[in-house]
Formats: structure tokens, C-alpha cells, sequence
């Protein structure tokens, strides 16, 4: 199990700090909706939608915009869509949190949290925005979603937080939990791809600090597996974030040349560090610590390296102008030896 990840991106045009974050909700993202009582679930004017967003350095586990008095940041606006929204009427526009207090999706509203950063080593302010769909399904008992959500919040935050849980069911549109023969399967997202996780087949994922490096996601799948549904085999699925705040370890990767190939001539060394509580560990051999290196290519996609592996392992790796084309994106993850 990875205990922390880090990455750095090597270009061929420019140097800048990369931005990474999202927005969660203290509730599921999908409302129901029951024409023939007037009944909203959840039902924002009694239980309000709190949306919070997230900001990190790429390669840290920080959440910039947890720290008080949020330095570094300019400016946090929310909009609905293109329009900026400020305090009245069915919102409540605080900093990195938006309250929704009216039922007012109908169907679907698109949220976006723009973030002005400035960049302490160079000045520079940089922009990042994240955006959250939330969506409002109307009776129809053909309408069947999957809805996770994180009942007791998503941070874990030094000892404050044993452990968190996850849930997911499968709701549908007349407002209708169906639990019946149905069958519950959670992933973990790992190197890119979402791996099954043993034993965990109810509605519940009971998640620790030790599950989380950072920043991880979960996905439950659901499967109808009652004949006499109009689902019958039909899987739905749904996603949730945690993120660790508990002093994790932070990785900061070190390229020996820079990070700027120019024409795709250039060779680096990548070497990962390892920081806990301000001081670097993991620096004497033998390392304590398993390192193993991925490769993203300018889209965003896995990739290989030049020599076709997809992977590679070691504190230190090296890498030529055949590994970047335009733009990679190396991702080292951290597990213990065993």
C-alpha cells in the first residue's frame, strides 16, 4: 500500500507551479425528487448543501486553503455556471465554502470555485478553478442512479480522526432506497487505474488514515441482480475523495537539470525526498521505503518510458529527451519494504 506520491511535470516551454483540487459536499450530489408529495431528498431548506473546495500543490497534501488566513491566496469566487454568486437568496458565499439553502437544481446546476494563487517564489498569480455537477432527478422509477457520499466528512486531520466511512446506494427516481438483491463492490484508485478492493461488497467502506495517501479516491459499483427489475444486470457507479491532513509524508521530487527540455534534448535525474514534520527522512541506504516511478504523456494518459517499460523503481531515476514528447508527467508512489 502507498503510504505518500508525489509528481513533477517536465515541459519543453515553461516553468510554474502546478495547482491541483477539487470540491466536495457534505452530501450526496444527486436530489430526488417526488412530484406527488412535494418531497426533496435531501431537501437543501432544512438540510443545507455545504459545498467546500480544496486547493494543493501538486506532490503535497496540504490543503492550501485550510491553513488560516489562506496565504497566498487572492481571491476564492463561486459561480453557477458564468454567473458569480454572492450572499442572497439561496446562497451563502463564504471563502472556499458555498451554501446552498434552496431546492433549486432543477434538473442540474454546474458549480465552479475559481482560485487566484500567488505563486511565493515567483510572484506570479496563478489561476486554478474546480467545478462540482450536482443534478435533481424527478420521480420516474426507470431513473436509477448509484449515490456515494461521505457521511462523516472526508479529512483526516492529525488524531482528530480514527476513521471515515464511505456509503453507496442505489437510489431511485420515486425516492426509493432499493437494497434489494443488489450486489456492492468499492475500488481504490492506484497508478492510475481503479483496482477492487477484497472483501469490501456492502454499502458501507469503513476508511483509516492508513488507506489515504494525500489525496485518494474510491469508487462503488452497484449491480442489480434482481430478475424482476427493469435493471436486471445493470451496474451503476459513483465516486468519492478523502484526503489526509495528518502530517503526512510530503514528497518533493528533485530533477537534477531542471525541468525544460528544449527541441527534446535534455536528460534529468528525477530524485524523490521524503519529508515528515518539516525534516527529511528515508536518506541513508537501505532505503526504508519502495519507490516506484509512472509516466503520464501531454494528455494526461498513461504511458511508457523510452525503453517501453511502464513503470520504474528506485530513489532516483533517469530521464532523456526520448521520455518526454511535448510534455510528461512523472508520478513516483511510496510504499514500505516489507
Amino acid at each position: 500500500m502507498a503510504i505518500a506520491a508525489g509528481q513533477i511535470t517536465i515541459v519543453d516551454y515553461h516553468d510554474a507551479l502546478s495547482l491541483t483540487g477539487f470540491i466536495s459536499a457534505n452530501q450526496a450530489k444527486t436530489q430526488l425528487y417526488n412530484p406527488d408529495t412535494g418531497a426533496y431528498t435531501p431537501d437543501f431548506t432544512s438540510s443545507n448543501m455545504v459545498l467546500t473546495a480544496s486547493l494543493f500543490k501538486l506532490g503535497t497534501a496540504q490543503d492550501l486553503l485550510s491553513v488560516a488566513g489562506t496565504p497566498g491566496v487572492k481571491s476564492i469566487k463561486w459561480f453557477e455556471n458564468s454567473t458569480q454568486l454572492s450572499t442572497g437568496g439561496a446562497y451563502v458565499v463564504s471563502g472556499k465554502t458555498l451554501t446552498i439553502k434552496q431546492n433549486i437544481l432543477d434538473p442540474a446546476k454546474d458549480y465552479i470555485c475559481d482560485i487566484v494563487y500567488t505563486d511565493p517564489h515567483t510572484g506570479l498569480d496563478l489561476e486554478f478553478k474546480t467545478s462540482i455537477s450536482l443534478s435533481q432527478v424527478v420521480n420516474g422509477g426507470g431513473i436509477v442512479n448509484a449515490v456515494a457520499w461521505t457521511p462523516l466528512g472526508n479529512i483526516f486531520k492529525n488524531d482528530e480522526v480514527v476513521q471515515l466511512t464511505a456509503e453507496c446506494t442505489l437510489q431511485r427516481g420515486t425516492g426509493v432506497t432499493d437494497e434489494t438483491m443488489v450486489q456492492y463492490q468499492w475500488y481504490k484508485y492506484s497508478a492510475g487505474n481503479w483496482v477492487s478492493m477484497s472483501g469490501k461488497t456492502s454499502k458501507t467502506l469503513i476508511v483509516t488514515r492508513a488507506d489515504v495517501t494525500g489525496i485518494q479516491s474510491f469508487k462503488c459499483t452497484i449491480k442489480d441482480t434482481d430478475p424482476n427489475s427493469n435493471t436486471y444486470n445493470m451496474t451503476f457507479e459513483d465516486t468519492v475523495v478523502f484526503i489526509d491532513q495528518s502530517d503526512p509524508i510530503q514528497v518533493m521530487i528533485e530533477s537534477s537539470a531542471g525541468n525544460i527540455f528544449k527541441n527534446g534534448i535534455g536528460a534529468t535525474d528525477l530524485t524523490a525526498r521524503l519529508f515528515r514534520g518539516g525534516a527529511e527522512i528515508d536518506t541513508a541506504t537501505p532505503y526504508k521505503y519502495n519507490y516506484t516511478w509512472y509516466v503520464r504523456d501531454k494528455d494526461g494518459d498513461p504511458s511508457q518510458f523510452a525503453d517501453e517499460s511502464t513503470s520504474k523503481s528506485g530513489k532516483t531515476i533517469g530521464v532523456g529527451g526520448d521520455d518526454v514528447d511535448v510534455k510528461a508527467t512523472f508520478t513516483v508512489e511510496i510504499t514500505p519494504k516489507s
